[in-house]
């Protein structure tokens, strides 16, 4: 168990909202859950997804996690990963809402940074699992290339998209990360900006009908 962080702030409010607030409510904690709903990764990989994070803070919200259950160190290969619990991952709703929200609202700040491929994947997720009758009956198994960065999306009834080499592959595809991210934005795109590189085509075209580009 690792030992507990100091100078821990609460709203000591018996309210489940300020309660969870007190876990998850710190500055960059919503963010650093955002990219581990990805998937596994290592503290390199959670620094970068993170533009303007100090590695000691980083190191700190870890840490807290870890005390409160939400997160875990997993041994992976080539070293230590940080993975979300079973509590920690239950948030992904959450999280998710809060996105969807967030991007009906006027920016109040200029943005600086891209999204991560994490955050592409959170947000990739969010809008398959709403799909609805868009969605296969069949399960197919995906690798999207954003930007040379593979993501995994399992499609399906129940899809899910993780952050990593993609096994059992049924179809490869390659997408630009800022063309993607405008996409999730609501801008329009096109499905022949999905290339198809090797594969079930139909698979790829299981994803691009998901996604709302493309007829069934």
């Amino acid at each position: 168990m690792p030992s507990r962080t100091p100078d821990r702030k609460s709203y000591a409010q018996v309210c489940p909202m300020a309660t969870a607030l007190d876990v998850v409510g710190d500055r960059w904690t919503p963010l650093l859950l955002r990219e581990l709903l990805g998937g596994p990764a290592r503290f390199t990989e959670l620094h970068d997804g993170l533009p303007g994070i100090a590695r000691n803070l980083l190191t700190t919200r870890l840490r807290r996690l870890e005390e409160d259950g939400v997160v875990r160190r997993v041994q992976g290969q080539g070293g230590v990963l940080y993975a979300l619990t079973d509590h920690g991952a239950a948030i992904r709703r959450t999280l998710e809402e809060l996105a969807f929200w967030g991007a009906r609202l006027r920016r109040v700040a200029p943005a600086q940074h891209e999204r991560s491929v994490r955050a592409i994947a959170m947000a990739l997720h969010a809008v398959l699992v709403r799909a609805g009758d868009r969605l296969p009956a069949q399960r197919w198994v995906l690798e999207l290339e954003v930007d040379g960065e593979p993501v995994e999306i399992a499609l399906g009834p129940r899809p899910s998209v993780t952050v990593r080499p993609a096994t059992d592959v049924d179809a490869r595809v390659r997408v630009a990360g800022s063309t993607f991210a405008a996409f999730l934005r609501g801008a329009p795109a096109g499905a022949e900006q999905f290339v198809h590189l090797s594969g079930d085509p139909a698979a790829t075209a299981a994803l691009l009908h998901a996604l709302g580009l493309a007829e069934g």
